[in-house]
């Protein structure tokens, strides 16, 4: 009697188990399973964000030779994975009568460019109306990403000096991720299209770590087409089916499910976060603005806030691939220029890649950026910023230098309103 009882437990616990199993199998089919997709992504996810390279007329250190009989080169690195450091892809732009007309890239990142790695350039002309016309010049070229050998392609673009406001004073490489994830996902009762980019070219989808979260298209309306609101960073919620939902347990492969997070949520603020994210630092007025000690690119050592006593200080997040930081320095340089005689200092913190010391001192000299500069090569991974928690730039932060409080930031400090804040902190030292 003892032993079918025995094996009646056992069977229920079989059966149970089986439950359980087919469960966990039917939530994971729910999820979205990724197919790596190494180009066409671009077409499928409209309104994908770009990635400017600014060009240089010396070559980078990594190309072991430049190609030969390349007239009027200008040079640049697209640089790819979350290897440190990354992967830099060395590349020549050969220019005749300001017209591009071959494009060399070291694909597989040895150092040199082969026969194989020699592209031309596709010229598309749009109509801008009343007789007016502009022509744009692209090449997709596939490369090798990460040194696991993941491949992916990129877009290419090279923008002409004064084609946008970006490229105003000169011109520029325009880099478009057109790789990604491909699959379907679950989303309430119904099985939709899905696709994710990797919008900062790290060769994997982790949130942890990147400047720039990846891109989802969820094809809510199963029309087969990315529409207005379909595309959205992984991190904010969507809505559908009178439903909120959010992108969850993201894995570094792109896989990821989709749950309900509520009926009532204000889709345009709301932001899913990632178990390994970090909470906001609160960088509002009033508040202490975080302490910490580093390197200056002159080799002393700094104390922020205690190193500034007696002073007001402008902490300045850049860099010089940012054309938006770029257009804000000569306000920077202006107010800096009026205001230092009166306890104005400015500490530049610059999330510059690796291997861009000379530049950013040709930079710094060359517009007149004379105060001192944190430079650790790390990119959005620069340890400063991520004490700051910064997430776009420019960014500048205005702190009392004896109390360590914050004065002003953000968006407040950018054009006229940096001079007004700067004004109002000196007339409050006096009181």
């Amino acid at each position: 009697m003892k032993f079918a009882q025995d094996q009646r437990s056992r069977l229920l616990a079989a059966l149970a188990g089986a439950v359980i199993s087919l469960s966990a199998a039917v939530a994971l089919a729910d999820g979205f399973k990724p197919t790596w997709t190494e180009s066409g992504i671009e077409r499928k996810m409209n309104g994908l964000p770009y990635i400017f390279y600014e060009f240089s007329a010396d070559a980078p250190e990594k190309l072991k030779h430049v190609p030969d009989d390349v007239a009027d080169p200008l040079f640049a690195s697209f640089l790819s994975g979350t290897d440190k450091p990354r992967l830099s892809h060395p590349i020549v732009v050969e220019v005749k009568d300001k017209v591009p007309t071959r494009l060399f890239v070291d694909a597989n990142a040895d150092g040199e460019i082969s026969k194989d790695e020699v592209f031309n350039w596709t010229a598309k002309v749009f109509d801008e109306g009343k007789g007016a016309s502009i022509t744009q010049y692209v090449c997709y070229v596939r490369l090798k990403l990460n040194s696991a050998g993941k491949m992916g392609v990129i877009k290419f673009r090279y923008m002409r000096r004064g084609e946008s406001p970006f490229s105003k004073d000169e011109p520029l490489l325009a880099c478009v991720c057109d790789y990604g994830a491909t699959g379907e996902v679950k989303v309430g009762d119904r099985t939709v299209q899905a696709a994710l980019c990797d919008v900062a070219a790290m060769a994997d989808f982790s949130v942890a770590g990147r400047g720039k979260a990846p891109l989802v298209w969820i094809d809510a309306n199963t029309n087969g087409t990315c529409d207005k609101g379909e595309l959205f960073s992984v991190t904010r919620h969507f809505r559908t089916q009178r439903t909120t939902w959010a992108v969850t347990n993201l894995t570094a492969d792109g896989a990821f499910d989709v749950v309900a997070v509520g009926t009532n949520v204000d889709t345009t603020v709301g932001i899913a976060k990632d178990k390994t994210a970090k909470d906001k630092v609160d960088l509002s007025p009033g508040q202490k603005a975080p302490g910490f000690t580093a390197k200056l690119m002159d080799g002393q050592p700094v104390n922020f806030p205690g190193d500034y006593k007696g002073k007001l200080v402008l902490v300045d997040f850049w860099a010089t691939w940012c054309m938006p930081c770029m257009e804000e320095v000569p306000n920077v340089v202006s107010n800096y220029t009026k205001y230092h005689g009166q306890g104005l200092e400015i500490l530049g913190v610059t999330l510059d890649k690796e291997d861009s010391a000379k530049k950013i001192a040709k930079v710094t000299q060359s517009k007149g950026m004379t105060w001192s500069q944190i430079y650790d090569g790390e990119y959005w991974e620069s340890a400063v910023p991520k004490i700051y928690g910064i997430h776009s730039i420019p960014h500048m932060v205005l702190v009392d230098g004896d109390t360590g409080l914050i004065l002003a930031d953000g968006t407040t400090l950018h054009g006229e309103g940096l001079s007004a804040a700067v004004e109002k902190a000196l007339a409050d030292r006096k009181k």
